[in-house]
């Protein structure tokens, strides 16, 4: 009796507790500056935006920063940036094209109460693959029993390409979806799919040998239908993933090649979201912006292979 009185006690005391207001105290350092841009070999205007670092409990938005001197120079051409009508985005003057091996180099000059300071970063654009072959938009059906229905089918459409990879245990590639003129993504690199082969690359993705070890591997899913069966009733619950894709849509595949660094800072960014310190990751996500210990952010310079089909 005395046991289960005891476990009782307790069980009242987490109860209780997961309701009450729970915040650490942490130590504010210094605001840093924040610089974020993408350079691919895309024919477009880039874009840098500059800001500077919140405290960890801060709901105000970050302040950004105006009046920057931002250009990046690949050892012969210099490409300047100009600030846009949103403060702190900057972009680049002339629509440009990166080039595939070649490295480029950031720099961010920003004037304030305390002087002249100077940020600095460097890329190197990596390859892709040569082009994607084939895609198809198809469905998929999964049955499995359920302790609560008779049966359960779960019907998916994926999208599946056909490339060859690059023989790189290395490469990695983000993955980014455009329906008619809609970006699943919103051109937001942080929020591609990211795809590592590993110890598969060097293979024909979706190829008969790569199919052979781990099945056929979609790189995005548009929709799940979930239908049940329980004696004569039927449910039928569908999840339509944005942008919906329907009949005669205009499916791109946008394959990026991307350095496992940006990878990580991804990732890091990914797990880190929110006020919640019991939440997400306690470490300082990885960062290629210089002088160290005054700058975070990422500078990436991106490669693209990209193709089209009409579902």
């Amino acid at each position: 009796m005395k046991k289960y009185l005891t476990l009782l006690i307790f069980l009242s005391f987490l109860m209780t507790s997961c309701i009450e207001d729970f915040r650490i105290d942490t130590v504010d350092g210094k605001h840093l500056v924040g610089i974020n841009g993408y350079f691919t070999n895309e024919y477009k205007k880039h874009q840098i935006v500059i800001s500077k670092t919140t405290d960890f409990y801060s709901e105000e938005d970050a302040e950004m920063i105006s009046g920057a001197e931002v250009f990046i120079h690949d050892g012969v051409d210099t490409i300047y940036f100009k600030e846009t009508d949103r403060k702190g985005y900057y972009e680049t003057i002339d629509s440009v094209a990166g080039v595939v091996g070649k490295t480029y180099y950031l720099s961010v000059n920003i004037v304030d109460e305390n002087g002249l300071h100077n940020y600095y970063s460097q890329s190197t654009m990596r390859e892709n693959i040569s082009q994607i072959d084939s895609m198809i938009v198809k469905e998929i059906e999964n049955t499995f029993a359920n302790n609560f229905m008779e049966n359960v089918y779960i019907t998916t459409t994926n999208l599946y390409p056909y490339f060859q990879s690059i023989d790189n245990p290395d490469a990695s590639y983000l993955i980014n979806i455009i329906v008619n003129d809609t970006a699943v993504m919103n051109d937001s690199f942080l929020s591609c799919n990211s795809l590592s082969l590993q110890h598969l690359s060097g293979m024909y993705f979706n190829g008969p040998e790569m199919v052979s070890m781990i099945g056929e591997q979609s790189v995005h899913t548009f929709k799940t239908t979930q239908t049940y069966y329980d004696n004569d009733s039927i449910y039928i619950y569908d999840m339509n993933y944005y942008p919906i894709v329907e009949k005669g849509d205009k499916v791109t595949l946008c394959i990026y090649s991307a350095t496992p660094e940006f990878i990580t800072y991804k990732n890091d960014i990914m797990s880190s979201f929110g006020s919640n310190p019991m939440m997400g990751m306690p470490y300082n996500v990885a960062t290629n912006i210089y002088p160290g210990g005054t700058a975070v952010g990422f500078f990436e310079a991106l490669s693209v292979t990209k193709d089209s089909i009409i579902y």
